[in-house]
């Protein structure tokens, strides 16, 4: 059995802080009350360019975990159902409370969570998943100076020229899509398979980390600065501030590359053990869009009219809250999981399952 990988639980716990950092910013409100004349506008959306990378964090995982590995049927059957515990949760509790809440199609979404988009990460990932073997069969059939040049060819066409053109030319949906995820998986399995954090010190990542930051936001500004002085009010200043941009992207390797360079003792891993788990439940939790739209929304508008320090503060709170409180719940779905055996009832389908793919057409899921 392979050993866990403390480091990876310990970025997969970042990435989901992260998430909620990005979406007290962002849905709570920060961000849009806040002017460009005002240092909070700046300082938030510097804080804003530095949880930026968290959805490709959680790409970059799939990558690193799944590259030596095969997708178990049994594994996205247990997602399937974590998934609609959530949506048949949330959206049963606001029916009860919110009434206006109430509609067909929020009831057609949550007994299909998947093929309803419900989240549209989770939707994006099963997609994800069926591709998996194959991206591993041509990994894993190709030398690693052709797999090197494939990634930067990516890195100079799409994180480069796709980005800054607003044409989508990929299909990407800036980030928000199952092809995506599936080139950020590239990365995180070369990383993986060629074992590049030994390539590398803890502070050049870390120094690599915030480069990219920086460069976001001076792009941010510098962008603003001319198209205001050219057209009269700014535009694409939000350019480089998107999953697939080249800093966005890079951002999140190093970060990775850095906590895989970091040294874990016996406290830190059983902590890192408890929590990461809960990891994908934070993200559920918080990001269902009755809980997003009516909860989250605008929640932390408050937070703007705070001196920069206080509005720093507040913000990481914030976050802290939301990460405990979900993790909280996330443990606790996990122990009725486990009370019901879930486990074993998704064994069970997926072996019935098997059995009909081998009768009907003579092949056998993993």
């Amino acid at each position: 059995m392979e050993k866990r990988n403390y480091n990876v639980d310990l970025f997969r716990i970042i990435a989901a802080f992260l998430v909620t950092v990005l979406h007290v910013l962002g849905k709570g409100g920060v961000l849009k009350s806040t002017s460009p004349t005002e240092i909070n506008y700046w300082i938030a959306w510097f804080l804003e360019i530095c949880a930026y990378c968290a959805v490709n964090c959680f790409a970059l995982i799939s990558g690193y975990v799944m590259v030596n590995k095969t997708v178990k049927l049994k594994s996205m059957l247990g997602l399937w159902f974590q998934v609609l515990f959530y949506s048949l949760l949330f959206t049963s509790l606001f029916f009860v409370f919110l009434p206006e809440s109430r509609s067909i199609k929020n009831l057609v979404v949550a007994v299909m969570p998947i093929l309803g988009k419900q989240w549209w990460y989770v939707s994006s990932y099963f997609a994800l998943c069926f591709f998996i073997p194959f991206l591993n069969k041509t990994i894993n059939n190709i030398s690693q100076q052709t797999y090197k040049k494939i990634l930067l060819l990516i890195l100079f066409v799409i994180c480069c020229i796709d980005c800054v053109l607003p044409i989508d030319a990929f299909t990407l949906n800036n980030g928000y899509s199952a092809i995506w995820l599936m080139i950020v998986y590239l990365f995180g399995a070369y990383i993986r398979k060629y074992n590049i954090c030994e390539k590398i010190t803890a502070f050049k990542c870390i120094v690599g980390f915030f480069a990219m930051i920086v460069l976001t936001f001076v792009s941010k500004i510098t962008i603003r600065f001319l198209t205001k002085s050219i057209f009269g009010k700014a535009k694409f200043e939000g350019t480089f501030i998107s999953y697939i941009s080249i800093t966005i992207l890079l951002s999140a390797i190093f970060l990775l590359l850095f906590c895989l360079k970091i040294k874990i003792n016996n406290t830190a891993t059983k902590l890192i053990s408890f929590v990461s788990p809960a990891a994908l439940g934070v993200y559920l939790i918080h990001v269902h869009p009755l809980v997003f739209n009516y909860l989250i929304n605008n929640a932390f508008v408050s937070f703007a009219t705070k001196s920069p320090i206080v509005m720093i503060i507040c913000v990481i709170l914030a976050s802290l809250a939301i990460f405990a409180l979900c993790t909280i719940i996330e443990l606790l779905r996990i122990e009725i999981f486990k009370l019901i055996k879930v486990s074993k009832l998704s064994e069970f389908i997926a072996r019935k399952i098997n059995d009909f793919y081998l009768k009907v057409f003579e092949m056998k899921l993993k």
